[in-house]
């Protein structure tokens, strides 16, 4: 289940996000929630630059995506650079409602 929060960038990570119980499946939506607007930003900044800089952000993103989804399903659970533990402390405490 929480290989399907990278599905959809950031939609699916919303859903399994806010959907369910399971710290895991919370991290690894809320991870999918800053991919999903991470990557298609830094796409954009480095088209200000060039063609080739924001063709090497899509597939760099390309790769990280595909990442997280295959090793999340396969049982493991990636971690983003910096961010990753803020991630999990939030996803361990959930929304507040």
């Amino acid at each position: 289940m929480a290989a399907l929060a990278y599905l959809l960038l950031p939609i699916s990570g919303l859903f399994a996000f806010f959907g369910s119980a399971n710290p895991r499946v919370r991290f690894h939506g809320l991870q999918a929630v800053v991919v999903g607007f991470l990557w298609p930003a830094a796409i954009y900044a480095l088209a200000a630059l060039s063609d080739g800089a924001a063709l090497a952000a899509w597939g760099g993103g390309a790769v990280v995506w595909l990442g997280l989804m295959l090793s999340t399903a396969a049982g493991l659970d990636p971690r983003l650079p910096v961010i990753g533990r803020y991630l999990r402390n939030a996803a361990v405490q959930g929304p507040k409602r």
